[in-house]
This record gives C-alpha cells, structure tokens and sequence, in this order.
C-alpha cells in the first residue's frame, strides 16, 4: 500500500452512509493535495433501513446491496479492504488484517454496529455456535437464503433474539417470509423490559397488533443459553428452536472501545458537536444512527480539519418521523403523536428509500 507523503492523508474507516456522502462531495470536488483511504472488509454497501424488507422477500439482494467501486474511483479514494485490528491515536496509525499500520492526518470512522460474538457467547453459551447474527450485515445477507431454503423444505421454529424496533421488523419480515409452505413459527425474545418502551406509545400499540396478526409469539423473557435444538430462558422454561436469529448486542467493535479516545462511564468515545474526539480532535466519530443530514456536515468538517476554516455543528437531534415496515407489503408511521398504518405507509417507505439509496451513489 502506497501514500504520497507529501499529500495529507484522509482514512474512511467504514463504508456507513455518512462516508458514502463524504466520498460524494470529494468526487464534486475533488484535490490533488489530497490522499483519500477508504477501509473496508467489503466492496459493498447494504442500506440497514431496508434488510426487514429484502429479508421479507420485498427486495432483491442487488436493491439494498450496492457496490462502491464507481463511486471511490470518482471520489479519487483508494479502497483498502481489511478489517480493522487497532487503532493508536497519538502515532496516529490504524492496524489493518492486511498487516498494514496506516498513518492518517485525519481519520474518519463511520462503522457498522459489530456483533461482538465472544461477549454475546459469554452471555449466551452456544450462540457462536449455532445462531444466526444480523451483523455483519454482509454475512447475514449471504447466510439468509439457506434459511429460506430449509423453510420450504419443513417447518421451523425461529427465534428472534432482540429488543428494539430492528429485533421487531426482523421477526415480522421473518415470519412473513418463511410460514409458507409449511407453517414455520416465529417468537420473539425481547428481554425483560418492555417492548418499545423507548419508541412512543402508538408506534408500541401497533406494532404489538401486527405481531400478534402474524401469530408471532413475543416473550418478555431473556436467552440464557442456546444448543442445535432449543433456548434456554431466565424464567426457567425452554423453547424449542431450530434457528435462532441474534439481532440484538450489536455495538461499536472492540477496536474503537479499547483504542483509548476519552469515553463515558459506559465506555463509549465521547465527540463533541462537531464529531470530535474530545480527547484527540483529528478523529471524527459517526454516532450510530447518525440521520442523513450529518454525512454532508461530516464533509465540511473533514476538509476544515484537513485545510483550515470553521466547523460546524453535526445535527444529531433532528426530529425524525419513525417509519417500520411490517413484513407483509404494510408499514406503520409516527410524527409525535399522530400514527398511520397500511400499505399506503409501506409504498411510501419503499420509495424514500429507494430514492435515498440512490441519491447516494449520483455523483
């Protein structure tokens, strides 16, 4: 791997969104004075708004998985495709599976949620083993279709594990996609809290009356441990399981947590307003979640910290309306307190989303 060294040096860690619009404003505008790295483990990025809907047989793979080759060649970046092994902040370098250390001027790292897999086996034995996770999406969307394929041969008991509005879509595109031919069951294994106690109150009531209209059984219980044939559950029963589904304990990766940026007592990286390290402010840290609105704000930032100007501030708390598809061509929409339901919602959904994955990738 080659860098000019009199050029400043630009590294992407991550092919989230919020870099892909970083790699779009470069390609408009771009600099010879400037060498670009983007790191990833695949040529490929998989819009997570719409998986619920590729898993429920909505879209095909090559709709919500799209590949970046065209644009990193016009953004002028060049692709490193490694996993991330370390990072050191004071020499400034990033340890890559390739053996490379890459030497940043200023980094940049906008990631997928990892799915730690020896913290989750720590906390449920066996799930390494036999569980299904949803990260890294690039696996999950390969492994998929052989679940598909083993529901068309017979019935299956699947299991959900995960809370939140990610482990509620995956468990009714789940259980849309895979109850023909042969009647598979789907349950949901929520943990102990309440259901979407974080979401608002209509977007609880209806999605609850969607699982129970899809005979999806929620268990507000936890997975102790799991073998081939059931979960174990902290109540003391056991659920039989041919194939459970792991969609939540999904965080940053252990190489961000461990890497020594100043955190909070939970151990996330703090970032101030302007997606700063607050200990180390020539690395830029992408919240998940982050709303599209910040990957333009990201890019102004980047080339300020690399040429001099003012920052500005990332809009992390813009007022989002909450839209989750329901598995079966239907969606459910919340703005504060007002709440619809229906196919109409789905279409609207499906076109959003479509236009704003490809919004991404017109240079």
């Amino acid at each position: 791997m080659s860098v000019n060294p009199s050029r400043k040096h630009l590294v992407l860690l991550g092919a989230g969104r919020s870099h892909l619009q970083v790699l779009k404003g470069l390609a408009r505008q771009r600099t010879g004075e400037l060498s670009i790295s983007l790191v990833a483990s695949h040529p490929h990025y998989i819009e997570s708004s719409m998986l619920a809907g590729h898993v429920a047989g909505e879209y095909a793979l090559d709709d919500v998985r799209v590949p970046l080759d065209a644009l990193i060649e016009a953004s002028g970046a060049q692709f490193v495709p490694a996993h991330v092994l370390g990072l050191d902040p004071v020499t400034r370098r990033v340890q890559l599976s390739s053996q490379d250390a890459l030497g940043y001027d200023v980094l940049s790292i906008d990631v997928e949620p990892a799915a730690d897999r020896e913290r989750i086996d720590a906390l449920i034995p066996g799930a390494r083993r036999n569980a299904l996770f949803v990260h890294p999406l690039e696996t999950f969307v390969q492994l998929w279709p052989q679940l598909l394929a083993l529901a068309r041969e017979r019935a299956l008991q699947v299991a959900v594990i995960g809370d939140g509005v990610a482990g509620v879509e995956l468990a009714l595109a789940a259980a849309h996609a895979l109850t023909a031919p042969h009647g598979s069951r789907v349950t949901l294994v929520a943990g102990q809290a309440p259901l979407l106690g974080d979401q608002p109150a209509p977007l609880q009531r209806r999605a609850l009356a969607r699982l129970k209209a899809l005979h999806i059984t929620v268990l507000q219980d936890s997975c102790l441990s799991l073998d081939g044939a059931s979960l174990q559950l902290a109540s003391g029963a056991s659920l039989q399981c041919d194939a459970p589904l792991v969609a939540g304990g999904a965080d940053l990766p252990a190489w961000l947590l461990n890497a020594g940026l100043e955190a909070d007592e939970l151990g996330q990286p703090l970032v101030n307003p302007r997606l700063q390290s607050n200990s180390h402010r020539q690395v830029f840290i992408v919240p998940p979640d982050a709303p599209p609105e910040v990957g333009p704000v990201l890019e102004a930032n980047l080339r300020t910290a690399l040429d001099g100007g003012s920052f500005r501030k990332a809009p992390l708390d813009v007022s989002r309306l909450r839209v989750m598809g329901c598995g079966d061509g239907q969606g459910i929409a919340v703005w504060g307190p007002f709440s619809l339901e229906g196919r109409e919602v789905w279409h609207w959904k499906d076109r959003r989303d479509r236009k704003q994955l490809a919004a991404l990738f017109q240079v």
